[in-house]
C-alpha cells in the first residue's frame, strides 16, 4: 500500500510501524482447550472459549485481524481473551503510544488494502511493518484520542440505528410477501400447504412452465458469439451484462439456450442455491450456465412476475431449506425444482398484486436508498474528523 506522508504539525513526527511496536501471531485452541474448562472468548477464530494459556491476553492490548472477514480489522481490547491464529497481537512496544490512539491510527490507515489477494485476503507483518503513522508527543496523543472518542461515540451510535432501519425495511416487505402468498393466514401442515381462498389452487412450477431446462456446460472467454451468464453475474438482483463474459456457440446450441424475455433463472448449487432472477431486456445472444436452471413460465397460466415476487417470498426460501441436499455443497435439481408447489390464483388476482407488491418495493427502495446514503454521509464523516485528528485539526 504506497503511502503519502503529509506536513505534520511541530513536534509530532513520522514513525514506521516497525519502529514503534513488534506483533506475533497467536494459535488457534484445540478441541481441547474448547473444552469444560474454557473461559476465554476467542478472537481471530470460531467464538468458542479457551482456557489460559500464552495466547491469553489480559487487557489493554491491539489485535489485528489477520485473513478473511477479520482481515486488517483493529480492536483495542480491555478484556481477556484467546488470540487465534486468526489474528495478530501487539507483543512489544518499542515507543511510548497510548493503545487508544495506536488503535485509532492503525483502524485509520486500512490495513486491509495491504493483503495479499488469494482465495482470501491475508495480511502479513512484513506487508505492514514499513507503514508511517503520525506520532505526536503523548499529550496530543491523549488529547485526540479523547477527542475522537466524544465525536465518534455519537456517529457510532447513530450508524446501528439506522443499519437497523433498513433491515426493518427489508423485514417489511417479507412480511408483505408472507402475507400475499398466504392470503388467509391459514395453519401450515406437516406437508408445508395450508388452505387456500376461492380462486386459488396449489400448482408445481413442472404445471405453470413450458421447459425447466438446464444451462450450458461449456467454460467462458474473452470473446465468442454470445453472453454466458453465471451465478456469479447476478448481484443485488441485477445484471451488469457488459461484464458477462463470452462463449462460442453452434446456431443449433444457441437456439437451445439463448435467453428470453420473462425467463427466470434459479441457482441450482452452492452458497446461493436458490437465488433467482427474472430475465428482461436481455442482449442479442445471451445464455445461461450450467449452475442455473430456466424456467420459462406459461404466460396463460402465470405471470413471470407473480413467480419471480414468490421465489423472494419466506414460504418459497423455506421450500429451498427443505429441499436443499449436501453439507459442503447443497443442491436442488430440476426435477426437484419442477415438483415446488406454488400458491396460485387466476391472473387477474396475479395482476393485482404484482402491481401492488410493485408499488410497495418502490417505497421501500426509496426508503432504504435515503437510510443507505444517511449511512454514507456518517462513513464518511468518521474517515474526515479521523483525517482532520491525525493531521493536527482537532
Amino acid at each position: 500500500m504506497e503511502q503519502v506522508l503529509y506536513q505534520l504539525p511541530d513536534g509530532w513526527e513520522w514513525k514506521r510501524i516497525e519502529d514503534v511496536f513488534t506483533i506475533a501471531s497467536g494459535e488457534s485452541p484445540t478441541k481441547k482447550d474448547m473444552q469444560d474448562g474454557g473461559a476465554f472468548p476467542v478472537y481471530g477464530g470460531n467464538g468458542e472459549a479457551g482456557r489460559y494459556n500464552d495466547f491469553n491476553l489480559d487487557g489493554p492490548n491491539i489485535v489485528i485481524g489477520r485473513f478473511g472477514r477479520n482481515c486488517g480489522s483493529v480492536r483495542l481490547v480491555n478484556e481477556k481473551i484467546w488470540v487465534s491464529s486468526g489474528a495478530f497481537f501487539i507483543k512489544e512496544y518499542k515507543v511510548e503510544i497510548l493503545e487508544d490512539y495506536l488503535a485509532k491510527i492503525l483502524s485509520a490507515l486500512d490495513l486491509s488494502a495491504s493483503a495479499n489477494k488469494t482465495t482470501q485476503p491475508v495480511i502479513s507483518y512484513k506487508a505492514i511493518k514499513e507503514l508511517y503513522i503520525p506520532y505526536p508527543p503523548l499529550n496530543e496523543q491523549k488529547r485526540i484520542a479523547e477527542k475522537l472518542d466524544a465525536l465518534l461515540t455519537r456517529i457510532d451510535t447513530i450508524i446501528p440505528h439506522l443499519q437497523e432501519s433498513v433491515t426493518l425495511a427489508d423485514a417489511l416487505f417479507s412480511s408483505a410477501l408472507l402475507r400475499v402468498f398466504n392470503p388467509s393466514n391459514a395453519a401450515v401442515d406437516f406437508r408445508g400447504d395450508y388452505d387456500l381462498p376461492e380462486c386459488w389452487d396449489w400448482k408445481s412450477i413442472n404445471n405453470i412452465s413450458k421447459k425447466v431446462q438446464y444451462g450450458h456446460a461449456y467454460k467462458s472467454g474473452a470473446k465468442g458469439n454470445a453472453r454466458l451468464l453465471r451465478i456469479t453475474d447476478i448481484r443485488d438482483n441485477k445484471i451488469d451484462w457488459f461484464s458477462v463474459p463470452f462463449v462460442d456457440l453452434s446456431e443449433k446450441e444457441l437456439g437451445k439456450y439463448v435467453l428470453c424475455e420473462n425467463d427466470i433463472l434459479f441457482a441450482r448449487v452452492g452458497s446461493t442455491v436458490g437465488k433467482s432472477i427474472l430475465i428482461k431486456n436481455p442482449p442479442e445472444n445471451a445464455v445461461f450456465a450450467s449452475y442455473l436452471i430456466r424456467i420459462v413460465p406459461d404466460l396463460e397460466m402465470i405471470l413471470p412476475e407473480y413467480l419471480d415476487l414468490f421465489f423472494q417470498s419466506p414460504a418459497y426460501w423455506s421450500i429451498v431449506r427443505e429441499n436443499a441436499t449436501g453439507v459442503s455443497q447443497p443442491n436442488i435439481n430440476g426435477a426437484k425444482l419442477g415438483e415446488f408447489k406454488i400458491p396460485t390464483p387466476n391472473l387477474e388476482i396475479q395482476k393485482r398484486i404484482v402491481n401492488e407488491m410493485s408499488s410497495l418495493n418502490a417505497r421501500v427502495t426509496v426508503v432504504k436508498k435515503e437510510l443507505k446514503n444517511k449511512l454514507s454521509l456518517l462513513e464518511t464523516a468518521k474517515l474526515s474528523i479521523l483525517d482532520l485528528a491525525f493531521k493536527g485539526g482537532l
